[in-house]
């Protein structure tokens, strides 16, 4: 048997990791959004359709991604066939970048049209929108499988890559649909929150120059989209208005902090493998070397397994529903084991035992 390279070893070690991570912290954040009313919001609702598509990357893109970059017959051939393996991993990831534009969309619309918010993101019209994402990027996905898009080099070297299995045609629409489009309206909407973040600075400070400094230090952009950093008491005492006034509450500020950090983290791991892909559309196929192309999939996959933290250390409300549904299994099992278990038993641990446990 032929031993592997170390970078496949390694690479294929962060998949393995990744793929573990993906499914069962996304599979928590849909609980979480299910279980708890209160996380039940419109910014939620589309954050539980990014956990999805993740959770699904991670459970089926990134093990076939494995596979194949574990390939070492040496038949030159695919262990599974690339139009297979290449528009799955398109639909997945497509699906991700398309929810996570949806996401960004939502927080504009938060921001630019408060009043008209709660009628543009109406239930149906919020569902509509994202049944209509995901058939459209089935749609893109899929072309190669129905007659158009495959390249006829598609099954002849030992590792999937979009370059030798898709047409230079079809890779210029995914790129400029997937990749471009998405990257376009991201960049748009977080210049917009952030311009907006720093005009409601620059409105506290006009009416209120005290507020300057808190704590002996310049509150940050980061403050404001927290909404840390309110209208004084004085100004709320004189009927000032500013630019904090606007009807956005402590939730949506909050939601629209998450959304730029997880904006942010997005750009940084899949910028990398963008741009190894349009070098490779440009037509130079062999500037960049198997093992950066591999390192820079294992990021982009990364990105699938990075929201749950970015949700654990950004959002009170969903910590403490997990916790809250780990005292409820804890509670379900434990009367499961009084059940099962002869009272007489020792194995089972009383209710006191538990709670000094805790």
């Amino acid at each position: 048997m032929t031993s592997l390279p170390l970078a496949t070893i390694v690479t294929s070690t962060f998949m393995i990791a990744v793929s573990a991570v993906a499914v069962f912290g996304n599979f928590l954040v849909i609980l979480a959004i299910l279980w708890n009313r209160r996380l039940r919001t419109v910014c939620n609702f589309l954050l539980l359709n990014l956990a999805v598509a993740d959770l699904l990357q991670g459970a089926i893109a990134v093990p076939l991604r494995l596979v194949d970059q574990l390939n070492q017959t040496g038949r030159n051939k695919p262990l599974l066939p690339c139009l297979v393996v290449i528009p799955l991993t398109v639909f997945l990831f497509g699906a991700s970048n398309f929810n996570l534009a949806l996401i960004s969309l939502d927080r504009y619309l938060a921001l630019s049209r408060p009043f008209l918010y709660p009628t543009l993101t109406a239930p149906r019209r919020v569902v509509s929108v994202i049944a209509l994402s995901w058939l459209l990027i089935s749609i893109i996905a899929f072309l190669p499988i129905m007659g158009w898009g495959a390249s006829n080099s598609a099954n002849v070297t030992d590792i999937c890559l979009y370059s030798t299995t898709l047409s230079k045609e079809y890779l210029f629409m995914l790129f400029s649909v997937v990749n471009l489009a998405v990257i376009i309206v991201l960049a748009f909407t977080n210049y917009f929150i952030l311009k907006t973040a720093r005009r409601q600075i620059r409105g506290i400070i006009s009416v209120d120059p005290r507020r300057k400094r808190i704590l002996g230090k310049p509150f940050t952009i980061v403050q404001v989209l927290a909404n840390r950093i309110r209208p004084s008491t004085d100004s709320i005492a004189t009927g000032t208005r500013t630019a904090m006034t606007v009807p956005i509450g402590t939730s949506e500020h909050k939601s629209t902090r998450i959304v730029s950090i997880i904006v942010g983290v997005f750009v940084i791991l899949t910028l990398p493998i963008t741009v190894i892909d349009t070098v490779s559309l440009l037509g130079c196929q062999g500037c960049i070397r198997v093992e950066v192309t591999k390192v820079t999939v294992v990021m982009a996959y990364a990105n699938a397994s990075v929201n749950v933290f970015l949700y654990a250390g950004f959002n009170t409300e969903m910590r403490n529903t997990w916790v809250a549904i780990y005292k409820k299994v804890k509670e379900a099992v434990y009367r499961y084991l009084l059940e099962k278990v002869p009272r007489n038993s020792k194995s089972v641990p009383s209710r006191a035992e538990m709670q000094l446990e805790e």
